[in-house]
């Protein structure tokens, strides 16, 4: 069978939230829907079974070893069989207009087509943040698309709201980094480096929760270094392409060790930060600029407290 699309869902320990994705995508025969569970508990596997009751059109894979969502998400990859991929979280869902969407960009030759996404408190269905700097690219697109594209392919790194074309990931060999946090971030700016042909579409197509306890929200030292590997990495390819580009996040974790007086870690960042081509001075640099960076950010999560009770 021929499919226009497919949708990847990694999924682990969360199944009444996979059952709220799920019922946020159309059933429609060009779509193929594929879960890859990473190892869930038995009591979350037996549910899931109940699911693939219900939801018969539906893929479920399983995973005996967990190896978290990029690993899930490169299993999904060589299952997909869509001209098309989009990502999906599992706690995470679609908007109504995903359907209708589907259908206008069935003959499109973009190798990306970028969306807009809302954001809501997963249980109280409030509006929080986590869409708001996506947002603010998309709106930027209409008085500065040049500027607005470059974020969206080197600054936006979650795989949700990109419908990317599977050749252009297959033909570059793209895939996600299978490490416990930013998993996602090769693989967003690699499909942004190989895309030809962009489209932005304002319309938010999905919705990112917001949810305690979700891995975006857990923090401790291995995952501190394995962020700044992971950026560390990025920075490495944006120079080696000569793409204006530093991504602070590899010297965050640094510093945060620097102030909690971890000497141990804080001599790993620093040694990962130097194999990576990252020299003293850049580093003393972004340290010493870094309370600017925060003034930034405080005044973002200011503007983004008011924008949220603007809209209620």
């Amino acid at each position: 069978m021929k499919y226009n699309y497919s949708i990847i869902i990694p999924h682990h320990n969360i199944p009444l939230l996979l059952k709220r994705c799920l019922n946020s995508i159309p059933h429609r025969p060009d779509l193929q829907i594929i879960v890859i569970d990473d190892n869930s508990n038995p009591q979350c596997i037996s549910e899931l079974k109940l699911l693939e009751k219900e939801f018969p059109h539906v893929l479920f894979y399983y995973l005996s070893q967990g190896g978290g969502a990029g690993k899930a998400r490169n299993i999904g990859l060589t299952k997909s069989k869509g001209e098309y991929i989009l990502f999906a979280d599992a706690d995470d869902f679609f908007n109504y207009c995903l359907d209708e969407i589907l259908s206008e960009y069935i003959n499109s030759n973009y190798d990306v087509i970028y969306f807009n996404a809302n954001s809501l408190d997963t249980n109280k269905y409030q509006p929080t943040w986590r869409n708001l700097y996506l947002s603010k690219m998309i709106a930027e697109y209409k008085n500065h698309p040049d500027k607005a594209i470059f974020k969206l392919k080197y600054v936006f790194g979650e795989p949700w709201c990109k419908l990317v074309k599977k050749e252009l990931i297959i033909k570059n060999q793209i895939t996600f980094d299978e490490t416990n946090i930013h998993n996602d971030t090769k693989y967003s700016y690699l499909v942004g480096f190989y895309s030809q042909t962009i489209h932005v579409d304002e319309r938010a197509i999905y919705c990112v929760t917001d949810r305690i306890g979700s891995i975006s929200k857990q923090i401790s030292s291995d995952r501190l270094l394995t962020r700044t590997r992971i950026f560390a990495s990025a920075n490495t390819f944006f120079k080696k392409h000569h793409i204006k580009r530093f991504d602070d996040r590899a010297i965050r974790p640094l510093l945060h060790f620097i102030l909690h007086a971890d000497i141990k870690k804080a001599r790993q960042c620093y040694l990962i930060l130097k194999q990576s081509h990252t020299s003293d001075l850049s580093i003393l640099f972004r340290i010493l600029f870094y309370p600017l960076v925060l003034i930034q950010k405080v005044i973002f999560r200011i503007n983004k407290k008011l924008l949220i009770l603007l809209s209620q």
